[in-house]
């Protein structure tokens, strides 16, 4: 869980709760700079903050959601693009609800069988996510052509 990793990404836990099924925790990222994401600069000034509601792999049998309250930047290189940019997390992709790990363990579930036996599967582990989400996290996936063991003959 990324509660063991709260003073390597300067995250805040504001609250936490136990609810019947889940846990809720509310976060807060205390970051003094961010590197833009265009062009690798690194900005100070703040613009604003906003939230996104995350899920995580399930900690006690009991599914995780996090209120992440996240910083926006101004970027202040004059030829990039970017003009304003969110923070960016190495376990978190950009515009996901999902973290890294918790897509990666639904991503070898909806591999390992069809997306509509994974969803079953996940429901147990209190991974609620429906097939279409197990569909698209197969489409986002790089396939590698790797060369046929069969030759064709004639």
């Amino acid at each position: 869980m990324i509660l063991a990793d709260e003073s390597t990404y300067n995250l805040q836990l504001l609250h936490q709760q136990k609810g019947e099924g889940q846990f809720s925790f509310v976060m807060k990222l205390l970051s003094k700079n961010a590197g833009c994401p265009k062009c690798s600069t690194l900005s100070t000034r703040k613009h604003s903050h906003y939230t996104r509601i995350l899920k995580d792999v399930p900690l006690d049998d009991k599914e995780v959601h996090i209120l992440l309250c996240s910083n926006k930047w101004f970027c202040d290189q004059p030829d990039c693009s970017a003009r304003i940019f969110t923070e960016r997390l190495p376990w978190l992709e950009a515009y996901r609800r999902k973290t890294k790990r918790l897509e990666e363990k639904l991503t070898q579930l909806a591999f390992s069988m069809s997306c509509l036996q994974a969803e079953k599967v996940c429901q147990n582990l209190c991974m609620s996510v429906s097939h279409d989400a197990l569909l698209s996290l197969i489409y986002r996936k790089e396939v590698v052509k790797s060369p046929s063991p069969f030759r064709r003959i004639g």
